[in-house]
């Protein structure tokens, strides 16, 4: 006697876990009637069909078949859409059914590299009926063989072929993708085959970058460290603007820097400016340890940079040799320095000097030949411009000539002499400028 099966196929697709891909699939529905498949892949089916909707929406199969045998089974395949990004290491498919009748039934997943369906990992057995029924097929060994060239994953559910007329409904395919994934993270700055010697409270740079491979990485971020507790970088440098050993000196002052989401072959450069802030002649390890949003991505730490920390020096640079009045004449008063005018006597804070206290004094000016002098106080000096009236008397005393100058600082000074009643001759004398560390005694 003829009989007559109907089915009906509900997929929906759901989101899943990071780290891991799914998608729609196409489905081939096959039904034993002499080895000819009901649906085909991409195909129309044939025979008598009622609301058959669009392949890749919610999927519904009203099929009226008489067959013209006594065996019935179900076959359904499902293709992954292009999920796999680089090497994966594991799959886990999970498929939610439910089946009307009692029956058996199996998944397997496809081994592309060796063109078979593969059982091994997967759930099997007789489904109660009407009994909601979820099973999984993991792959975790040769997970790459059952990943097609253009990064497909297929697997199927079939029942055991046998006289009862049921109905199969899925409820959601599931796909989720573990990766081998991992970061690939270099010190590019400083060298880490050579000690970095910092002065103490001046700033350098850590640079460093990062490639994710054979694999989605996820949300990659990346946290600058010292050696708190450890011989090796644990703890992140501190946020805190002047807190001691290190902090982050640039705005926001945040040893944690995101990359964003990486993708297999992504590439991303992260730098920290850091102060120095240790005691000076200790010594301590600096480096960065990059993290994943995925667990399955693990910690990846730069090679370790050595840094000693050294008291800083006063090097400060006299842009002059000498300051010359030219001819003047005896009781004569607010002469000008020939260099006024074109702003040429300049110190300079050199690179790598201490932050700096300027003064200055000078020597009283002697003629050798006639015994004469002319008092140091006949000199003075401005810090501000070149203008008498804002001059202040040189002394053999150190007076400030200005503070807080930090590396790279320029200090124009100008200069004017009165020259008391005394016999024509040459007169020459000292002018000391001094560099003290900021905050330190005259000298």
């Amino acid at each position: 006697m003829p009989s007559k099966t109907e089915a009906t196929l509900f997929l929906i697709l759901l989101l899943v876990l990071s780290n891991s891909s799914f998608a729609f699939a196409q489905v081939t529905v096959q039904y034993d009637q002499e080895g000819e498949p009901l649906v085909d892949i991409g195909l129309t089916p044939t025979g008598d069909y009622e609301d058959l909707n669009i392949l890749g929406e919610d999927l519904t199969y009203d099929i009226e078949e008489e067959f013209k045998t006594g065996s019935n089974f179900v076959d359904i395949w499902h293709n992954s859409t292009q999920i796999a990004d680089g090497s994966i290491d594991s799959i886990n498919i999970t498929i939610n059914f439910t089946s009307n009748v009692s029956d058996d039934y199996s998944l397997n997943v496809y081994d592309w590299e060796n063109s078979l369906w593969v059982s091994s990992g997967c759930d099997f057995g007789t489904v109660p009926p009407n009994t909601p029924t979820k099973w999984w097929c993991n792959i975790t060994s040769n997970a790459m063989d059952f990943n097609s060239s253009d990064g497909r994953i297929r697997f199927k559910i079939n029942s055991t072929g046998d006289s009862d007329v049921g109905l199969l409904k899925e409820d959601y395919v599931q796909y989720y993708v573990g990766y081998a994934s991992y970061l690939e993270v270099e010190m590019l700055n400083p060298d880490t085959q050579a000690t970095l010697n910092i002065i103490q409270n001046k700033t350098f740079f850590v640079n460093t970058s990062i490639v994710c491979r054979d694999g989605p990485c996820g949300n990659v971020f990346g946290t600058v460290m010292y050696n708190l507790s450890s011989e090796y970088p644990n703890y992140p440098v501190n946020d805190t603007f002047g807190d001691k050993p290190f902090f982050v000196n640039e705005s926001p002052l945040n040893p944690l820097k995101p990359c964003g989401s990486m993708l297999s072959g992504d590439f991303c450069l992260v730098n920290w400016s850091i102060n120095a802030t240790a005691d000076i002649n200790s010594g301590w390890k600096i480096g960065a340890m990059f993290n994943s949003s995925f667990d399955e991505v693990e910690d990846n730490a730069t090679e370790n940079v050595t840094i000693s920390i050294s008291d800083c020096t006063i090097d400060i640079n006299m842009q002059w040799s000498s300051i010359i009045f030219g001819m003047l004449d005896p009781s004569s008063g607010q002469n000008s320095a020939e260099g006024n005018d074109i702003n040429d006597y300049n110190v300079t804070v050199n690179e790598g000097s201490c932050n700096l206290d300027i003064y200055i004094n000078g020597t009283d000016l002697t003629n050798e030949t006639l015994g004469y002098t002319i008092g140091v106080s006949n000199i003075s000096w401005s810090n501000t411009t070149n203008d008498f009236s804002e001059a202040h008397e040189l002394s053999k005393t150190a007076s400030l000539l200005g503070s807080g100058f930090s590396e790279g600082s320029n200090i124009t000074s100008w200069y004017w002499i009165n020259v008391p009643p005394v016999y024509t001759g040459y007169y020459a004398g000292s002018i000391y400028v001094w560099g003290v560390k900021n905050g330190q005694e005259a000298p």
